[in-house]
């Protein structure tokens, strides 16, 4: 049995599942600063929610994984999983957790989101589950704001042009 496969494996599912999370209280703040990019940074800024201890277990677990213990020993691999994974459970039975109001914007954000995901790490996936591709999720799951900041952005540029030509019809009318 590959213990060292298994323990790959499961260090991105771990990391994806510490992603959802994580995107999903960021969508939830993004949504209480009304998805404006400019307010959900002043937040984060405001908040010290960048480097919030969230934040630093995955960073730190991607330091850890880059060593050279990780790489010779699954059981290394497997222990910065289970701090992961207990992260991600945290996160989601926290008693501060919001409900996510699933917007119209709000799922096309996500689904942003996600192809993103899944366009970066399509490489990584397909060089069968190596410590690169549960490192690479962790890095996400660190930086998951950044992510969602650009997901907001490009929703914002279709939804300013959408109301921008219903502006224009408007006024065409109006003459």
């Amino acid at each position: 049995m590959d213990y060292q496969l298994i323990t790959h494996i499961s260090l991105v599912v771990v990391g994806f599942l510490a992603l959802a999370m994580m995107l999903r209280h960021d969508m939830v703040m993004l949504q209480q600063q009304d998805c404006s990019n400019k307010k959900f940074m002043a937040w984060l800024h405001d908040s010290d929610e960048t480097y919030s201890g969230k934040r630093i277990l995955p960073m730190a677990a991607l330091v850890a994984c880059a060593s050279t213990y990780a790489r010779e020993s699954w059981m290394v691999v497997a222990l910065i999983a289970i701090a992961i994974l207990a992260l991600a459970i945290t996160m989601m039975f926290s008693k501060k957790a919001k409900r996510l109001k699933l917007s119209p914007r709000a799922i096309i954000t996500i689904i942003i989101v996600l192809a993103i995901v899944a366009a970066c790490g399509a490489s990584l996936f397909t060089a069968k589950f190596t410590l690169e591709a549960g490192m690479f999720m962790l890095l996400l799951a660190s930086f998951s704001y950044v992510l969602l900041l650009g997901a907001n952005w490009i929703v914002g540029l279709f939804s300013k042009k959408n109301h921008n030509k219903t502006q224009s019809i408007n006024q065409d009318e109006e003459i």
